[in-house]
Formats: structure tokens, sequence, C-alpha cells
């Protein structure tokens, strides 16, 4: 065997120097090591902390669920409650203010065979009467305000609208003070026809009504308000007591008033049955009768 030669002091230098460098690295991944450690253990701390806050705005937030704010509302085994329509059903408006029986009544009868014609009734009673008309359009919305708050209406229908769906005016009549009257069969300008023609729309109602409501009508209201003294005729042929025509209207959201600038005891207003905004502008006129003293009286109560 050959023996070693003795290294050099340039190759003594070399192999510090390769030790130093291997220790070098070995320190430094073990730094990097840590540190990622460490970053994973921070981050993890964090999350749970987020997590825990999270927690608590959940628990914070459920009770408002009650309140049917919630969009994920937690599964119930109880039978949900029916929630009602803003101003409709169990919903009692303060504006209605409702008559009291009247101290004294119109009484109407026929001269010469022939209808009288009322547009205001003679009464000192600080009451008005709120009349509509036709029947084509059926908001539900506003028959359950009509319904809930109970104020009587006079329901001057035309019977082919009404037959479309008896049940929705039936509804209504139900309110103590309300009734069912008539409107003709398809709304025609009466002036126009015959008295046969006439006789057919104003007696073809009676007869329409009756077997859909159970009553027969006894005031009639002519389409537009126009009619001639045949009309009248006719009208008391068919079993008819009174024409009723109005002092105000309301076609919309404003009222307008046949004389003065205000509502006075005994006017009858105009209203039509509208598809839509019917309760904010019931709204808007319970007000002025209120702003007035005034009170809803049934006009069936006082035109006898």
């Amino acid at each position: 065997m050959s023996e070693s030669k003795p290294r050099t002091r340039a190759q003594r230098r070399r192999s510090r120097q390769i030790r130093l460098s291997i220790t070098t690295s070995i320190f430094l991944a073990v730094v990097v090591v840590l540190g990622i450690s460490l970053s994973n253990g921070k981050a993890s701390s964090a999350s749970d902390s987020a997590g825990v806050v999270r927690d608590r705005e959940v628990a914070t937030a459920a009770p408002e669920q009650d309140k049917g704010e919630g969009k994920d509302k937690p599964r119930t085994t109880s039978t949900p409650k029916a929630v009602s329509p803003p101003d409709a059903e169990g919903a009692m408006d303060p504006q209605v203010g409702i008559a009291p029986e009247p101290t004294s009544a119109t009484s109407v009868s026929a001269e010469g065979g022939m209808v009288p014609v009322i547009s205001r009734v003679n009464t000192r009673d600080r009451v008005v009467f709120l009349t509509i008309d036709d029947g084509y359009a059926k908001d539900p919305a506003f028959k359950a305000y009509v319904v809930a708050n109970k104020i009587p209406m006079t329901m001057f229908l035309v019977s082919n609208a009404a037959a479309a769906k008896p049940s929705y005016f039936s509804s209504i009549a139900t309110v103590k003070g309300s009734s069912i009257q008539n409107h003709t069969v398809n709304h025609p300008n009466l002036k126009t026809l015959s008295a046969a023609g006439q006789r057919k729309q104003i007696c073809g109602n009676a007869t329409t009504e009756k077997r859909l409501f159970g009553k027969t009508p006894t005031l009639l209201r002519p389409p537009y308000g126009a009619y001639n003294q045949t009309t009248r005729s006719v009208a008391y042929q068919c079993g008819m007591n009174a024409m009723v025509l109005w002092s105000a209207s309301m076609p919309s959201s404003k009222l307008y008033y046949g004389s003065g600038s205000k509502l006075v005891p005994g006017d009858i207003i105009l209203l039509h049955f509208r598809p839509t905004n019917g309760v904010k502008n019931m709204k808007k006129l319970l007000g002025i009768i209120n702003a007035a003293n005034l009170q809803i009286g049934s006009l069936t109560d006082y035109v006898k």
C-alpha cells in the first residue's frame, strides 16, 4: 500500500470552505422550514378566529328570520301562518267612518208609471254614499280592503261582467249595508235604444242578478247617466223603485263635485271597479270624507 501524501495548505483551506458551505446550506434549509411552519400556524389561527366571528354574526342575525326577513329561513314542523296583505285582511283603517242607522229615510214612489230620479239623498244626517259601477275589473286587494273595513258599497253591476266571477261581488255584498243593483246587461247608452231594447237591458239584468245573487235589484243606474222618459217607464215595468245618478264622482284619484267644492250630507259618490290603485284611491276618498266630518251610509237604508 502506498502512503497518502500530506495535504497542502491550499487543500486544507478548500476543505474548510466546503464544510462551511454545507453547514450554511443546512442552516438555511432549517430556517426556511421553521418559517413555513410558523406561517401556517398563524394562518390557521386567523382562520379559526374568523370562523368564530362569522358564527357570532350568524347567531346574532338568526332571530331576524322570525320576522320573515331571512332569505333561507330554517325549516320548521309547525304550520306556517298566512301573511295578510297590508290594509286588507285584519287591518282596520282608522279613516273608515260607518254611519249608524238613519234617523229618517227618503220614501220613493213611482208617478205615472215612471221611477223617480235621485242624484242626492235629502237628509240632515252627516252621511255620504259610495256607489261603484260596472264590474269588469276585479282587483282582489280592493275587495279585501272593503270587506275587512266593512265599507258599505252599492254596486251597480253590468250583468255580463258580474257573471264572469259572481263570487267576487258576493263577498263585497256580505258587508252590512252593501247591495247589488242594476247597470244593464252590457252597458249601452239607453237613450239610443227603443223601448224593447231598453227592456231587454234592464229586465235582462234583473233576471240575471236574481239568478247569480239570489236577490232582484231595485235600483237602476243608466250607463253614462244617459236616460229618457222611456227609460223611467221601462225601469218601473222591470221592478225598479228608483233611478240613481250621482252628485260627485271619482274616476281615478281625483274627486269631482257636481256643485260646490266640497262634500255635503246626502252626496252620492260615483266610483268604478278598477284593475289597480283601488285601495290607494279609496284611502284618499276616505280622507276627504273624514275631513268633511262625514260618514259612509248605506244607500238602501236611506232610499226606500
